[in-house]
Order: C-alpha cells, then sequence, then structure tokens
C-alpha cells in the first residue's frame, strides 16, 4: 500500500477537500496528490469552494454530492469519467455524515429520509448509527474494504457495528495530525493509497497501517 503524508495549500485537514474510492475520486483543483490514486478523477470545486471532502462522498459505485451545486460545476462532473447521485438535501456536508466503502455505509441520523436513496445510489447496504457519540460519522473515520480507524472515543459496540455494517476484516481507534481524534478529516483512503495529513506522526501512521492493510 502507498502512504503518504501531505497538506493542501498548507492545511493538513486533507480529508475536508478530497473524495476518494477504489474507482472514482473528486480532487480540488491544485491538489497535487492525484497520481497516488489510481482512480477515474474529477477536478472541480464544489458549492463554490475547495472543500471537496467536506461536500461529497460515496464509493466506487457513484459518488454523493449536495443540490448546492453550480451549473458549471455540475458540468465537470458531467464531462469526467465519475459516476455520481445528487442528493436534494439541507444537509448538503455529506462528507461529514457518510462513512462508505464498496460493501456498506454508515449514515447520521441527520439523513435518515434518504436512507432508501443512498442505498440505491451506492448500491450497499446502508445504516444509521454514531461514532464516540457523534452523529457525523464521517468525519470521525476513514474506512476501505480491508479496515477501519475510528475516533478514539469511539466504543466498543459502535467499533463493532461499523465493522458489521463495512463487512471489514479488523477495526482500531485512532488519531490523526498529531492527536485529533477527527481521522475522516485528516485523512482519505482506498484500499491501496492512503493519505494523511502532514502532521501525522510515525505511531499514528502505523496504526493506520496495520488496521487498514489487508496481508495476502
Amino acid at each position: 500500500m502507498k502512504l503518504e503524508r501531505y497538506n493542501y495549500l498548507g492545511n493538513t485537514n486533507i480529508g475536508l477537500y478530497a473524495t476518494t474510492s477504489n474507482q472514482q475520486s473528486i480532487f480540488p483543483p491544485e491538489f497535487d496528490r492525484e497520481e497516488l490514486f489510481d482512480t477515474d478523477n474529477c477536478v472541480t470545486y464544489i458549492a463554490r469552494t475547495r472543500l471537496v471532502g467536506l461536500f461529497t462522498a460515496g464509493n466506487s459505485n457513484s459518488l454523493l454530492v449536495p443540490n448546492v451545486l453550480t451549473d458549471r460545476e455540475r458540468e465537470k462532473l458531467e464531462e469526467s469519467n465519475v459516476d455520481f447521485h445528487v442528493l436534494e438535501t439541507k444537509e448538503t456536508a455529506l462528507g461529514n455524515q457518510i462513512l462508505a466503502n464498496d460493501k456498506g455505509a454508515l449514515i447520521s441520523e441527520n439523513l435518515e429520509e434518504h436512507k432508501e436513496e443512498i442505498e440505491e445510489a451506492l448500491d450497499v447496504p446502508v445504516e444509521i448509527g454514531e461514532i464516540a457519540g457523534v452523529v457525523n460519522v464521517g468525519v470521525t473515520a476513514i474506512a476501505n474494504s480491508h479496515g477501519a480507524v475510528l475516533h478514539r472515543e469511539a466504543s466498543e459496540e459502535e467499533a463493532e457495528h461499523v465493522k458489521e455494517v463495512l463487512q471489514l476484516d479488523d477495526v482500531d481507534i485512532g488519531s490523526v495530525n498529531m492527536g485529533s481524534p477527527f481521522m475522516g478529516s485528516g485523512a482519505v483512503a482506498t484500499d491501496t493509497s492512503v493519505l494523511v495529513g502532514e502532521d501525522t506522526s510515525g505511531p499514528e501512521i502505523g496504526r493506520i497501517d496495520r488496521t487498514m492493510v489487508r496481508e495476502d
């Protein structure tokens, strides 16, 4: 697995700026680690901002985007090879509220009325849950098809729920960027690549590596 540290325009909270999956990704302009991910990519702003990871989430089947897209942003997505689905919701920070891989998805209770729509778009089972008592599950964890690293205050029950919903081999708790428990804001991951904030320590990287890399 490829694992690198990075800051985007001086910001180590790189999970707020990019959304990745095993097949397709969305990056903001000037995000110069696209080559780390062997995916179909779209480079665009979302909601007139660079906060792509804050506003979008998904998996290899589809990337969910909020209805605050501009016409030009929609055109950029349509011109790319990225499959996307527009979610009509006032809860536009989808990246904060959805934790998904190619086997399942955990969503915030704030998106409960869209559960079936999300399930159909991502083509995986969807459950509602919390991590560390936080309803915004997307910002509290990173996951791929093998494992997930959760907010360090996640309970055993919450960890088991994530493991079951996403059908994972392993789940652990950890931090990123020298102690931040909000894994989803500080890193992005696929089955073959992980990008973490530049301030992430060696022990933090080691835990991510041990949890999210499957030994064949």
